[in-house]
C-alpha cells in the first residue's frame, strides 16, 4: 500500500488532507509542538522542517509528500528539493510560481504539483469547467471573498508569494495582453458590500491563454484600510531585511477578529463565463461556499495525491487546475459542508456583481 506523507498534519488544512486520506492509504503525519500517537494507519513523528535530516527521515520510503507545514514561501525550496532529490511526488497547497525556478535542476526527474489549494487551486478548477462547458469560450471573470480569521503562518505565506509574482495589481487579460484597470467594483455578497479590484492571477491568466479568451478577469476584495495598513506595513519591513515583520504579522489576525467579532464567518468563490454552444451563446455561473476555506484546500490536495498516485504522467511542474477533473472535484464537494451551486443561461451575458440571479437554479444544485 502507498504511504503518504503529510507535513503540518496537525494544522488547519493538514489535519483535514489526513482525514480525508484516511482508511485508503498507510499515512505518516508530522507535528511539532503538537505531540500526536501513531496509531494502527497513521505514524506521527516530530519534525522541525528548518532541519534537513528531520525532512529526511520523514520522507524515507513515502510514495508522495503534501507540504502544509506554515508558509510555503519559506520552506517550499528546502522541501521540495529534498522530494526531487528522492524522487517523491511532492504535493503544495500553496507553492505557486515562485517555487518554479527553484525547481528548475530537477523538474525533468520529478513530479510537483503546486498551486493545490483553494486559491490557487479550486478556483482554477471552477474556471476550467466553466470554459470545458462551452464550444467556443468567450470570457472569464470571477471572485472570491473570504470572511474567516486566518493563522499567522497563512497571513505570511499570502504576503510572501505575493511579493513574488503570483498575480498582478489593478491588470485583467484581454485579447493577448495584460491591461490596466484599477477600477474598484462594487459587488453585494450576504447583504454587504464588498468594494473589488482587478487582480489578473496566474490562474486566470493561464486559462485565458489555454483556451484563447477574449477577456479575463479576477478580482480581488479589500480587507479594509486597517488591516491593509499592517499588511503594508509588514511588506516594508520585509523589503528592508528586518525579521520585525513577523511581529507586525502576529498583529493581523487580532485586527481580522475584530472585524469578524459576532459574524459568521465563511469563504465565497464565484466564477462565470460566457460562450458558444451549438451555434448560440450562453452564460455560466458556479459558486462555493464553505463556512472553512481549509475543506476547500484540504479537498484539492487530498485529490491531487490520489490523482498524482493513480494516474500515469510526465515528470515536471503541474498545476492541481491542469490536473484535476473539474467533475470529479465538483462531485466531491457534496461530501464536505459545502454549498455549491451553477447555473447555465441562454443568450445572457450577466456582468459581475449580478449575484442575485442565483435565486433559482437550473441544474448542479447542491
Amino acid at each position: 500500500m502507498d504511504t503518504i506523507g503529510i507535513l503540518g498534519a496537525t494544522g488547519a488544512i493538514g489535519s483535514r488532507t489526513l482525514k480525508l486520506l484516511q482508511g485508503k492509504y498507510k499515512l505518516r503525519a508530522s507535528y511539532l509542538r503538537n505531540e500526536k500517537q501513531s496509531t494502527k494507519d497513521c505514524e506521527y513523528m516530530r519534525v522541525d522542517v528548518s532541519k534537513e535530516e528531520d525532512l529526511r527521515e520523514f520522507m524515507d520510503g513515502l510514495s508522495a509528500v503534501v507540504n502544509c507545514a506554515g508558509a510555503s514561501y519559506l520552506n517550499g525550496e528546502r522541501v521540495s528539493k529534498i522530494a526531487g532529490e528522492l524522487k517523491i511526488p511532492y504535493i503544495d497547497p500553496s507553492g505557486e510560481t515562485f517555487l518554479e525556478d527553484k525547481l528548475d535542476g530537477l523538474k525533468n526527474d520529478n513530479i510537483f504539483v503546486l498551486s493545490s489549494g483553494y486559491f490557487p487551486g479550486l478556483t482554477g478548477v471552477l474556471m476550467r469547467d466553466i470554459c470545458e462547458g462551452f464550444d467556443e469560450p468567450i470570457s472569464l471573470s470571477g471572485y472570491s471573498v473570504s470572511e474567516e480569521i486566518p493563522s499567522q503562518s497563512a497571513i505570511e505565506d499570502f504576503i510572501l508569494t505575493n511579493l513574488s509574482g503570483f498575480g498582478v495589481t489593478g491588470s485583467y487579460y484581454e485579447d493577448g495582453q495584460i491591461k490596466r484597470d484599477d477600477t474598484p467594483v462594487v459587488e453585494i455578497i450576504q447583504n454587504i458590500p464588498y468594494q473589488l479590484t482587478n487582480y489578473l492571477s496566474v490562474e486566470a491568466e493561464h486559462i485565458a491563454r489555454e483556451f484563447n479568451l477574449k477577456k479575463a478577469n479576477w478580482y480581488n476584495a479589500s480587507f479594509g484600510q486597517e488591516i491593509i495598513g499592517k499588511l503594508q506595513q509588514a511588506i516594508i519591513e520585509f523589503r528592508q531585511g528586518s525579521g520585525k515583520y513577523k511581529e507586525t504579522i502576529k498583529e493581523v489576525p487580532k485586527l481580522f477578529e475584530k472585524k469578524l467579532q459576532d459574524k459568521e464567518g465563511y469563504t465565497y468563490i464565484y466564477v462565470e463565463g460566457t460562450g458558444k454552444k451549438n451555434g448560440m451563446l450562453y452564460s455560466s455561473k458556479s459558486s462555493v461556499r464553505c463556512s472553512c476555506s481549509s475543506e476547500l484546500s484540504a479537498l484539492i490536495a487530498a485529490s491531487t495525491v490520489e490523482f498524482v498516485l493513480n494516474n500515469k504522467f510526465d515528470a515536471g511542474i503541474h498545476y492541481a487546475m491542469d490536473l484535476l477533473r473539474p467533475e470529479e472535484v465538483i462531485g466531491r464537494l457534496k461530501d464536505l459542508s459545502v454549498e455549491y451551486k451553477h447555473r447555465e443561461s441562454l443568450e445572457q451575458i450577466i456582468e459581475i456583481g449580478k449575484e442575485d440571479s442565483f435565486e433559482e437554479y437550473e441544474e448542479g444544485v447542491i
